[in-house]
This record gives C-alpha cells, sequence and structure tokens, in this order.
C-alpha cells in the first residue's frame, strides 16, 4: 500500500473513531434526559444511564471525568438550547420579552426533561438563576435587567419577566399533568395552540374591572388581611427540623432518622406518628395547608368583587408564607408530587375544594388557559402559586416586606389587565 493511501485510511479510521466517541457521548446525554419526563426526586444513577444508552458504567467515564462533569453538560444544553431559541427572536422596542412567550412554551412542551431536569437537580430552582445564565450566554434582553453582578437594575421589567417566567413554567408543567391524569399525548399542533393562548393571556389578563383599586382601599384589605392573620399557629418543630435539611441538602437528604436527629429525638419517636417519609411530609403538609386555606376564606369576606378577592387570596398566602418561610420550603415537595400522592386522603383535592374555595368567586368568565379541562381548582392554583414566587424571588434578593407588598399589587394589575404594549416599560 502506498504511504499516501496510508494515511488516507488512517485518517478515516481517526475520523469514524471521533465520529463514534461523540455519537457515543450524545447518547450519553440523550439517555440522561430521557428519565426526565416529570420532576424525579431520586438522583438517576449512571448505571441505568449507561444500560439505557447501551454501553457499561465504566464507558461513560470515557466521556465524563464524574458525574458532576455529566450533569454539568446536561444543565449546559438546557440553556444553550432555551437561548438558541430566544436569540433568534428580534427584540423590538415595543415588544420586549412578549415575543418570548410562545416559543418558550412550545420549546418546554417539546422537550419537557429540559424543564423537569432543572427542577430535579437543583435544591432551589428559581428564575433569577436561569435569567442569568441567559444574560451570561449573551440575551440581550436581560442586559436591560440585571448588571453584571446580577443585581436588578431595571425593578420594572424584572418583575415582567418573573410574572411572565413563572406563568410559563406553572401552565407547562399543569398541562403535562392534565395530559397525564387524561390519559392523553400532546400533538404539535396542540402545542402550537396552547401556546398562542397562553400568550394571548398573558398579554390580555382577566380582564376585570379594577378602576376600584385605590391605595386607600388596598390599604384597607391588607389590614383587614394582617389584623385576621395575628393569631397564626407556630410551625410543627418536626416541619422546621424539615425544613432546614431542605435547605442544606435538597429532598434528597430528608431521611426519618435526620430530621429525628434535628429536633433532638430518636427515630423510633417519628415513628409513633408516621408510617414513613412521604407520610410525615403529607401529614404536615396537610395540617400547615389547610390553616392557610382556612384564612383565604375568611379573610375573603373583606373583598366586594372578583378582583379583590383574588388580591386578598394572594396576599393571604403571601403574609401567610412571610410568617412561616418553612412552610414555604417544604411545600416545594409539590415539585415532585401531586396533592393525591401527598396527602394520603381519598378525594382530598375535591374535598379541599367544597370546604375552602366552592362559594369563592374569582373571575367572571372561566379563563381560556388552552387546556382541555374547566375546572377551579386550576385558577386557585394559578393564584396561589403568583404570591409564592413574588416572596421566593424577593427572600432571595432581600426585598423589604413594605416593597414586597407593593409588588404584589403590580402582578394584580398584569394578572387583570395583561402584559400587552401599554404595560412594558
Amino acid at each position: 500500500m502506498h504511504l499516501d493511501n496510508l494515511l488516507t485510511v488512517t485518517d478515516q479510521s481517526v475520523t469514524k473513531a471521533k465520529r463514534d466517541m461523540e455519537n457515543t457521548r450524545e447518547q450519553i446525554i440523550s439517555s440522561a434526559f430521557s428519565f426526565y419526563t416529570k420532576p424525579e426526586i431520586n438522583n438517576v444513577s449512571l448505571s441505568a444511564i449507561a444500560a439505557r444508552a447501551g454501553i457499561t458504567k465504566p464507558a461513560i467515564y470515557r466521556h465524563f471525568k464524574s458525574r458532576q462533569e455529566l450533569e454539568q453538560v446536561l444543565e449546559d444544553r438546557v440553556y444553550s438550547e432555551i437561548y438558541s431559541v430566544l436569540s433568534k427572536i428580534t427584540f423590538k422596542k415595543d415588544e420586549g420579552t412578549l415575543a418570548l412567550i410562545e416559543d418558550v412554551v412550545v420549546l418546554l412542551l417539546t422537550h419537557k426533561e429540559y424543564l423537569f431536569y432543572l427542577i430535579s437537580n437543583q435544591n432551589d430552582f428559581s428564575l433569577d438563576e436561569a435569567m442569568f445564565k441567559l444574560k451570561d450566554l449573551g440575551l440581550p434582553f436581560f442586559d436591560s435587567v440585571f448588571a453584571t453582578d446580577g443585581s436588578v437594575t431595571n425593578m420594572e421589567k424584572y418583575k415582567m419577566a418573573v410574572y411572565l417566567g413563572c406563568n410559563v413554567l406553572f401552565f407547562v408543567i399543569l398541562r403535562n399533568r392534565v395530559l397525564e391524569e387524561l390519559n392523553r399525548q400532546d400533538t404539535y399542533s396542540d402545542v402550537l395552540e396552547f401556546a398562542s393562548k397562553i400568550e394571548k393571556f398573558l398579554i390580555c389578563g382577566l380582564g376585570q374591572n379594577i378602576s376600584n383599586f385605590t391605595v386607600s382601599r388596598l390599604a384597607t384589605l391588607d389590614e383587614n388581611c394582617q389584623s385576621n392573620m395575628k393569631l397564626l399557629k407556630p410551625v410543627n418543630k418536626i416541619f422546621v427540623s424539615v425544613s432546614e435539611i431542605v435547605k442544606e441538602k435538597g429532598f434528597r437528604g430528608i431521611t426519618v432518622e435526620s430530621v429525628a436527629h434535628g429536633i433532638g429525638l430518636a427515630k423510633s419517636s417519628i415513628y409513633t406518628k408516621f408510617e414513613n417519609k412521604t407520610q410525615m411530609i403529607g401529614s404536615l403538609i396537610q395540617e400547615e395547608f389547610e390553616e392557610m386555606f382556612k384564612f383565604i376564606k375568611d379573610n375573603s369576606v373583606f373583598a366586594e368583587n372578583n378582583a379583590e378577592r383574588i388580591y386578598v387570596l394572594m396576599e393571604t398566602v403571601l403574609i401567610y408564607f412571610m410568617k412561616k418561610p418553612e412552610v414555604l420550603t417544604v411545600g416545594k415537595w409539590f415539585q415532585f408530587h401531586s396533592f393525591a400522592e401527598i396527602v394520603n386522603v381519598d378525594k382530598y383535592e375535591e374535598r379541599v375544594y367544597n370546604d375552602y374555595f366552592k362559594n369563592i368567586e374569582f373571575y367572571d368568565a372561566f379563563p381560556d388557559f388552552g387546556l382541555p379541562v374547566q375546572d377551579k381548582r386550576i385558577v386557585v392554583s394559578w393564584l396561589t402559586m403568583m404570591p409564592v414566587v413574588l416572596y421566593r424571588h424577593a427572600k432571595t434578593r432581600n426585598i423589604s416586606p413594605e416593597v414586597v407588598q407593593a409588588m404584589l399589587k403590580d402582578i394584580l394589575i398584569m394578572m387583570e389587565t395583561g402584559v400587552g404594549k401599554g404595560n412594558e416599560k
């Protein structure tokens, strides 16, 4: 064989080997993502990933030095894909974030594994972190929201970005759960229709009359809610222990033994009250949430119309979590489980709805969320979600309670009037 022919064959062999390595690496990444069809509280083992990729576990280390490197590559892939979609959008002065909504909804519904991976593998996934990563990747909109050190430079744009972002995530996760319960699969045309309706809803809002939302009227509602909630019960000490573990180690770090150690009890003492970890957390959440729901019901009598009842609900939730932040920390368990899975009570959601929300009106007509069902519980979940997200972000940024209260009022206006061009700043 001539030397030049030998070099050609060698080059082809090297190229094929390199291509095979790249294909295997990509197969590992795809296999890892494939486990995240919903949020997972437990780590996916490297053995399981290797088996799905059709290789041995040791073979993974030829492509990734460690599990941590693989996880970083997965996270980078998620943000790279989101950036790829958003960077194609032309940011016109009069459009801003509105141009993002439909495209992001489509991306996350056609690649649910991206969102569920982030939720599953970050102890405290936040929109702040996601938005700042997109800024670092070069997405121009966020240059006008964050400084290079991560501080907020434009609070109006920040509030709107958080509002739109949390709504997109909420409705993507909600649609996934609704279709799972109905045992239905999304088609691409269904996804496009849903994304269009969510965009329209967020731009237009509920459209209810808020002309009587004067500063003095909202201050009166604030005062009534706060006065009625002065006698909140202290948080269960077991709940406090669970909260501390979640903050330090995430939900994967919770064991009955670690909870018992946190409150200075023997593990057997916990087992006299609860059968297992899931029942323990479910029972604690049930007790706390029902107290909050009762305050929502009681405080709703202060409201005079639908829009005020929405505000009272959100104000009550905000006050509750400000006074009991541990409940919010553990309440993130809902990222991984439904109410039915957490609280082992037959038809629990239906009972809660009938006891606390059935006779409270929040809207003139059911909002078109683009879902195959119209259930008031969806609206209640949406309204409850908003102050939760607001408080979490405010707490991260050490925003004062007074400013958080003012931000809640701004959020309410966006919910009612939408975030159309007239609201962008």
